[in-house]
């Protein structure tokens, strides 16, 4: 089972959706019993669930947050648009040669090509 998204990144992601929503978002959770919370507390719980696996994909939540619906997401809606978020490119390293490298490698393959012909010789002439 995956890590749970870690409660301070859920605090900022209802931060966030609270402030483009308003009471649209919050009162899909808010069940207050006594001075607590506890439909909130729920909630961002469940969503550190959903949300498992993307600490290691800050950027699949940036996409998500800023590609907002016109209306409140669910958990299960936000992970989804977490999901939809295009892949890193990926880094390429290049590796260029310097002609002292490739020389030295043409030498390299030159000098196995001779030992192979030398065992090819050595066995035919058995």
């Amino acid at each position: 089972m995956l890590k749970p998204l870690p409660s301070s990144w859920v605090e900022r992601i209802f931060l966030r959706l609270q402030g483009v929503y308003g009471r649209e978002f919050t009162s899909q959770y808010s069940q207050y019993v006594g001075d607590v919370d506890i439909g909130m507390e729920n909630a961002k719980r469940v969503w550190a669930e959903e949300l498992a696996g993307f600490t290691d994909h800050p950027e699949a939540i940036a996409y998500a947050l800023e590609t907002l619906p016109d209306r409140a997401p669910n958990a299960i809606k936000f992970r989804d648009a977490c999901r939809r978020a295009p892949e890193k490119p990926k880094v390429l390293i290049e590796n260029k040669l310097t002609q002292e490298q490739m020389a030295a490698n043409k030498k390299r393959v030159a000098d196995m090509i001779a030992s192979l012909k030398m065992v090819k010789d050595a066995n035919n002439g058995r």
